[in-house]
């Protein structure tokens, strides 16, 4: 009995004391989860906190990254700025440097000529206009031509263009030497701009240099010249520089067609240390004029459509070509005008043949086997003795009309003293020559009449001598009295031929 309740309490405390422990186990788990589950949300609360910190510390960053850029932005906005303000100081810089290059390139290249005293630019082509008109010169070939322009044609070359008008030339001639000054290979060839035109400089070394000037006559000047043509009432009242004036004062109506008056002057200056005879000739190549019936026409009412030499221009004084696009006149007699002392028309080829003076057959056609009515003009000038750089020059007159009008140079030259100074005065039209005067661009000096006496060989031949000792002599030498002497034989020798 005893054992059984013994058997029975220790039962009951056993449950009890597992019941105990289940408390205590549940007591213990639910403390252990709300433990765990305080912790877990601490973490997650700490997980949070760092999210949101490192989003607003993105935020941040990416707004101070959004300053910085700004920042960096208006830096380079301002570096750029400022690049640009250096960039463009820096090419004004430069554009003023390049000017002052400029300027002093242009300072070095203008130079003043050494035997006639002014001042010159060396260019490779250059060309003056004047109305509808121009000249062309070109240095590589030592070249030139006139041409006139139509409104809305092509322009319409004076003398033949083929190859830059290498066959329109000019000769020198010294002592026995003939030299072709574009095309001989011992000319040395050079192109100045000058202050009045164009300048062709042909140089043989240490022995002569040859200067050709262009130039077009001042438009007032033409102007007034033209208009005075056209009035009835031809008296010149006032001198003005450069202006002829009528007591009108009339103008050019704008419908008038203008004639270009150009001016060649040429220059020969002996470079050796000898003195020495030179001489010089133009072969002009016109290609105006050879598809109508005269070639050649002049002012005396002469006209050619062959071969004809002329020994002296003092009745014809100019020869003419035209067609019905344009015309040309050249002049060579007149108001300082030199003298030349033959003048021949010819086939072209004719003319630039290695003789200084072709030996002409008159009525001889214009053609060649190579070429059909291809004329020109020869024109020789007197030769003179110079001593070292020396300088002689002589100088004509080409006028260029459209439209097929005439030119009218030979009335401006006649109207207008063409001199160094270049003043215009009271004028009157060149007189007219016969056979007992003979004029001469460059001498004062005109016999009246001839003799007899004067006529007689061993006269003339004691002239010759004369002549001959003034200009051979060493020491100075009455200029006046051998222009007088050469007067005089050109009178004798005009005379004879008029016997012949």
């Amino acid at each position: 009995m005893k054992v059984l309740k013994k058997n029975r309490f220790n039962k009951f405390y056993f449950e009890k004391k597992v019941l105990l422990c289940a408390v205590l186990a549940v007591f213990a788990g639910g403390v252990f989860y709300s433990q765990n589950e305080n912790v877990n949300d601490g973490v997650l609360a700490e997980s949070l906190e760092k999210t949101e910190s490192s989003e607003n510390s993105e935020k941040k960053s990416d707004s101070e990254d959004a300053e910085k850029l700004k920042k960096e932005k208006a830096e380079d906005s301002k570096a750029k700025k400022e690049e640009s303000k250096k960039s463009k100081k820096a090419k004004k810089t430069e554009k003023t440097d390049e000017s002052d290059k400029k300027q002093e390139k242009n300072k070095e290249i203008t130079k003043i000529d050494p035997y006639l005293g002014d001042v010159y630019i060396p260019v490779k082509k250059y060309s003056l206009f004047f109305e509808n008109y121009s000249i062309e010169c070109n240095s590589e070939r030592g070249t030139f031509n006139f041409y006139s322009a139509q409104k809305n044609r092509k322009k319409t070359p004076v003398f033949s263009n083929y190859e830059d008008s290498i066959s329109s030339s000019f000769f020198l001639k010294i002592g026995k030497t003939v030299y072709c000054l574009n095309k001989d290979s011992a000319v040395q060839k050079e192109l100045w701009k000058t202050a009045n035109g164009a300048r062709l400089v042909y140089t043989i070394n240490n022995k002569a240099r040859v200067a050709i000037d262009f130039s077009f006559e001042p438009e007032e000047t033409v102007k007034k010249i033209f208009a005075l043509e056209q009035n009835d009432e031809k008296i010149v009242t006032e001198q003005d520089e450069n202006l002829l004036k009528t007591e009108e004062d009339e103008e050019v109506s704008d419908d008038v067609v203008l004639p270009g008056v150009i001016k060649i002057r040429a220059y020969v200056t002996n470079l050796s240390e000898k003195k020495a005879n030179f001489a010089l000739k133009a072969v002009l190549d016109t290609s105006v004029g050879e598809g109508a019936d005269f070639h050649f026409l002049t002012e005396n009412g002469l006209s050619f459509n062959s071969e004809h030499q002329f020994e002296n221009m003092l009745k014809e004084r100019a020869l003419c070509v035209s067609d019905s696009k344009t015309s040309a006149e050249f002049v060579f007699e007149g108001k300082n005008i030199s003298s030349p002392e033959v003048v021949t028309v010819a086939n072209i080829a004719y003319l630039n043949s290695p003789r200084w003076i072709m030996v002409s057959e008159s009525g001889r056609s214009f053609n060649s086997l190579n070429a059909y009515n291809n004329s020109g003009i020869s024109v020789v000038w007197p030769q003179k003795k110079l001593q070292k750089e020396e300088t002689y020059s002589i100088q004509f007159f080409a006028g260029i009309s459209r439209n097929g009008r005439k030119c009218d140079t030979l009335k401006y030259v006649d109207f207008v003293e063409m001199d160094s100074t270049k003043k215009v005065e009271k004028t009157e039209p060149a007189a007219s020559f016969d056979v007992q005067g003979s004029k001469k661009a460059d001498v004062d000096f005109i016999v009246q009449n001839v003799t007899e006496k004067q006529l007689d060989f061993e006269y003339i031949q004691n002239l010759i001598n004369r002549i001959d000792a003034l200009e051979s002599t060493d020491t100075d030498v009455d200029r006046n009295e051998l222009r007088q002497l050469n007067s005089e034989l050109d009178a004798i020798l005009a005379a004879l031929r008029k016997r012949n």
